[in-house]
Formats: C-alpha cells, sequence, structure tokens
C-alpha cells in the first residue's frame, strides 16, 4: 500500500497544529500531513490561563497579570495574587504564526489549508480518509478535529462565551485581571463578564455562559453591550472578536469508535477540563509526550483520560451546577477567598497537589455538593 504520509494529522486547530510545529522544529523522520478545513488562519480566539513565573509561555505571552479578581454582582469582590504564578494572554494568531513558520521551514512537514476530512477507514497495511481534495493514505492518523455537533449537544453543560477586544479612551488600570467579573445567576442559567485589560487602552471584554442550551451570538452580544455601557466603554472601537462553544462534560467515545491505528486529541478527545474549559496546557502537554514517543519511533500517542479523581470532582462539580446554578457565584468567590491563591492556579492547571485537592473541598458548600456525591448512582453519574 503506497503512503502519502507516515503520520496524517486531521484539524490545524491548536492541537494539530501544536504537534505538527513540534514535530517540524524536531526534525523527526517522517512524512508528515496536516489537514486543516480552514482557508486561512485569522486573529479568531484567545488563550488565558494561570501558569508558573519563568514558565516559556510566561515568557512568551502577550500580556501577564500578577493579580486576578473574582467578583459578584450582588457584592462581594476578591482581589488574589501568587507570587511564583501569574495568569496570562496568548492570541491565537501569535501562535497560528509561530506554528506556520515552523512548519515551512521543514519540508517534510505540509500544512494543507481548505480541505475537510471525512471519514477514516482501516485498509491493509494502513488507514485511508476521505477528503475535500481526494482520498490520502496514511500509516498513523491523529484525529484533532472538534467534536461534531451531535456529540457537543449531549455535553452536560455548554460554556457559551462572545468577546470584543476593544480600544477605549481613558486609560483603565491593567494590572489586574478580572477572571470571573460581575458573577450572578438568571433564569437562562449562571453567567459572568471576563475583563482582561491587555494595556491601559486595550482590553479583550466576554460574557460568557455556563447552561445546559447553547447561547448564540447575537443574545451574548446584547449583554456584551450592557456590559460596556456599565464600564462606560459604549463608545470603545473594536478591534476584533471572538465567540465559542465549549464542552463541558462531553460524551465519551465508546470503544467500538476506535479504529487501530488511529488516536484523538484535541476539544473531541477530552482535551478541555469539564469543569472549566481550560485546555491549553493540557493540549501542550499532550503534544510533548506525542512527539517523544514518536522520536523514539513509537506509535503517537491519544490525549490521555481524565485520572479517576479529578474526573470525579469535575463530574461532582458540574451535577451540582446544572441543579444549582444560582449557587455559583458564592461558590467561585469562596474558593477564591478561602484557597491560596498558588493552591488554586496549580488545581485549575492539573498541577494540584494533595494538599490543593483537600482545600478545594473545604470551600465548597457542603449541602449541594454532599447531595451530588451521594447522587452518584444517578442516571448521570453512571455515565462512563
Amino acid at each position: 500500500m503506497s503512503m502519502d504520509a507516515d503520520l496524517l494529522i486531521l484539524g490545524g486547530g491548536l492541537a494539530g497544529l501544536s504537534i505538527a510545529a513540534r514535530l517540524a522544529r524536531r526534525g523527526v523522520g517522517g512524512r508528515v500531513i496536516v489537514i486543516e478545513q480552514r482557508a486561512r488562519y485569522e486573529d479568531d480566539r484567545s488563550w488565558a490561563f494561570w501558569t508558573p513565573v519563568g514558565s516559556r509561555w510566561a515568557c512568551s505571552a502577550e500580556a501577564t497579570w500578577r493579580q486576578w479578581r473574582f467578583g459578584v454582582r450582588a457584592g462581594g469582590t476578591v482581589v488574589a495574587a501568587a507570587p511564583q504564578w501569574r495568569y496570562v494572554f496568548i492570541r491565537s494568531l501569535t501562535m497560528y504564526d509561530a506554528a506556520q513558520s515552523a512548519i515551512a521551514a521543514n519540508p517534510r512537514v505540509t500544512l494543507v489549508l481548505g480541505v475537510q476530512a471525512g471519514a477514516v477507514q482501516r485498509q491493509a497495511g494502513g488507514l485511508m480518509v476521505e477528503t475535500s481534495a481526494g482520498l490520502l493514505q496514511a500509516r498513523h492518523v491523529i484525529d484533532a478535529r472538534p467534536p461534531d455537533p451531535q456529540r457537543l449537544a449531549g455535553s452536560q453543560l455548554l460554556q457559551s462565551f462572545y468577546g470584543r477586544e476593544i480600544t477605549i479612551a481613558k486609560p483603565t488600570d491593567a494590572s489586574i485581571a478580572d477572571v470571573m467579573y460581575d458573577m450572578r445567576c438568571d433564569s437562562q442559567g449562571f453567567v459572568f463578564a471576563y475583563v482582561l485589560p491587555l494595556s491601559p487602552r486595550n482590553a479583550l471584554v466576554e460574557v460568557t455562559r455556563f447552561a445546559a442550551k447553547f447561547h448564540g451570538r447575537p443574545a451574548l452580544a446584547r449583554e456584551l453591550d450592557t456590559l460596556l455601557a456599565n464600564r462606560g466603554w459604549s463608545d470603545a472601537s473594536v478591534v476584533r472578536e471572538e465567540h465559542a462553544v465549549l464542552p463541558m462534560g462531553l460524551p465519551r467515545l465508546s470503544r467500538h469508535e476506535a479504529i487501530p491505528g488511529m488516536v484523538r486529541a484535541g476539544t473531541a478527545a477530552g482535551a478541555l477540563r469539564a469543569a472549566s474549559g481550560y485546555g491549553f496546557l493540557r493540549i501542550q502537554s499532550w503534544a510533548e509526550h506525542c512527539v517523544n514517543a514518536i522520536a523514539r519511533e513509537q506509535p503517537p500517542l491519544g490525549h490521555p483520560p481524565e485520572p479517576r479523581l479529578r474526573r470525579w470532582m469535575d463530574e461532582v462539580f458540574l451535577r451540582t451546577l446544572a441543579t444549582h446554578p444560582e449557587l455559583m457565584p458564592e461558590f467561585f468567590v469562596r474558593l477564591a477567598a478561602r484557597v491560596p491563591p498558588a493552591a488554586l492556579a496549580r488545581f485549575l492547571s492539573d498541577a494540584a497537589h494533595p494538599g490543593d485537592v483537600l482545600r478545594v473541598i473545604a470551600a465548597l458548600p457542603p449541602g449541594p455538593f454532599l447531595r451530588a456525591i451521594l447522587e452518584r448512582h444517578s442516571a448521570w453519574g453512571r455515565r462512563p
């Protein structure tokens, strides 16, 4: 069977580009092809998260903050800081451009834009993939495409957000990141704002909803207009917009869907933390382990399964959030106030120590979370 590639990567989003760029920089042997349905990359999203001081991402981020703030509409804010941690902002176009430059410098790695990948089938000696440009054959496949709409709709909850990067007339304080601002609960679920001052005159402002149903861009845009008006930023000029729907508790794929020679990565493989939607660092960790395996002439690795304790905690959190969304503002403020900032940053970055986990558990409102734990034998709790 003649092969078009040793490794075919389906999807050139964050996961696909992260592994392809690493392979290109490392000069790992073999022919690599990345298939991406977008015709070009745009500045359409961003990633923000906690990372230790001196880390690669803290050093390369476009903006960093020593302090972060949680606040509820009904009153009460908590400002936190941890000397060895920073909250950082990374622009998507910066990542896209760096990855494309690395790929272009290695003739054995090719990025193909404007092509849609379809079904993957096992054939003698390899895999065959249907694409809008014809059939491709490869020894191994990494499927890093986003989840299909039906699977996305089966998530326990959806995180819908809409944001604008704006330029404002009067300078603002750029020293504090509002990671969860104006938290409240209404008839549609839990909602909060996200305000990152990238400079004294530039900010990324978003409205985010955690709910069982999808919230479209127009409705979220109206809420964002209200938020900007309340902050006196109605006359701000818009630099760009971003909108997405992230799964929280995405249904797991059944074993019968596994295809020998193909592994999954990215959001569809569970790269996003179910309870928060954070995924950037998890994807980078997977990409590093995967390229190391390939360098040892081993098959590529799929995104690893969630550790049992973390999965259990996330399921309890999501169940409580779905049944008692009105408690979420209090819950997040309690976390910010009662858990040491470094411990909370580690917990949200998948780097928690056992003591960090205990501190988070101790900060939870006991009644609803205890009921959620006791309901682990419910239909939701029995999900694989």
